[in-house]
């Protein structure tokens, strides 16, 4: 039987007690990045509602056919194409347009294209709130609550403006 020194003793010794620590700090970091990288691909919408509340210029409100409404209010006409219609968000931006069968509906991502392609969870409608009707949110007249970002669909321009007179400020 071979005789070990105590000095191999402990340098065996050393050596495995360093190098469990810097194995677990390597399996530490790379569950830190998994986890990091999930985090990012489960909020891949929301990256854009940081925009929600940028202002849109008047001449933007007439490009849509609609009429001035005073900046002061907290309710405003805005463009279809600057609507998450997934998430029901003005965006202050143009969005993806997202053609179903000749009718062009607008979303902010990826997931958004899906959902309105296959109609997810009926998210191409909207509620008329002055009346509690379906609306299709391609061809609705859309009014954006300027304190959060959120849409309200009307079927008419009138309901619209009905909507914004009975909120005003």
């Amino acid at each position: 039987m071979k005789q070990i020194s105590s000095a191999q003793k402990d340098i065996s010794v050393q050596a495995i007690s360093i190098e469990k620590p810097m194995r677990k700090s390597y399996q530490l970091a790379v569950s830190v990045l998994m986890l990091l990288l999930l985090s990012i691909a489960l909020v891949s919408c929301n990256d854009k509602k940081k925009e929600v509340d940028k202002p849109i210029s008047q001449e933007t409100v007439q490009a849509s056919n609609s009429k001035n409404i005073d900046s002061t209010e907290n309710y405003e006409i805005v463009p279809n194409e600057k609507v998450c219609m997934v998430n029901d968000r003005f965006m202050g931006v143009s969005q993806i347009a997202i053609d179903v069968k000749g009718i062009t509906y607008y979303g902010c991502c990826e997931n958004c294209v899906e959902k309105l392609q296959k109609n997810i969870d009926n998210v191409r409608f909207g509620t008329n709130p002055i009346n509690d009707t379906k609306v299709d949110k391609a061809s609705a007249i859309i009014v954006q609550d300027k304190s959060n970002g959120s849409v309200f669909y009307f079927a008419s321009q009138q309901d619209a403006q009905t909507f914004i007179n009975n909120n005003k400020a």
